[in-house]
């Protein structure tokens, strides 16, 4: 019988510790919200894919200016960047840190491939030679990563 003691002990202990933890468990943290079930409508409204367009530049075949020349293609290449921004048609934009052949991308939003090849036509960079480039045609879900 007094061997028993020690185990009672022990089980009216574990109950009263799971008893105080299940109600904290059951309370939902302050700042949450309890979110509705989902509905196949609900999924299909959250995975709303959007198309953009991937540019991948290259070094073109005219890479050779003089310093002027290519400071001045350059900053004509930027300003073309930050119109395409301002029109919210340019989502993202940047160069990759080594360059070898591959040299920088964009991702546009534009109404289709021709749109898309458009823009990139327009800037100083390629119509000089300085650049080329490959696009490619890219989803994702709608506001993902771009707003």
């Amino acid at each position: 019988m007094a061997k028993l003691i020690p185990v009672f002990l022990l089980g009216v202990f574990l109950t009263f510790v799971i008893a105080s933890f299940s109600s904290r468990l059951k309370q939902k943290p302050e700042g949450t919200v309890t979110l509705p079930p989902a509905t196949a409508d609900s999924l299909a409204q959250a995975t709303i894919v959007q198309q953009y367009w991937m540019v991948f530049f290259r070094n073109g075949d005219h890479m050779q200016q003089d310093p002027a020349s290519a400071a001045l293609i350059d900053e004509a290449h930027v300003l073309h960047i930050r119109n395409l921004t301002r029109e919210g048609k340019m989502m993202l934009a940047g160069a990759f840190a080594e360059y070898d052949d591959l040299r920088g991308m964009y991702v546009l939003k534009a109404a289709d491939s021709l749109d898309a090849v458009n823009m990139v036509l327009a800037d100083t960079a390629v119509a000089t030679g300085r650049l080329r480039f490959d696009i490619k045609p890219w989803w994702t879900a709608r506001n993902c990563v771009f707003k």
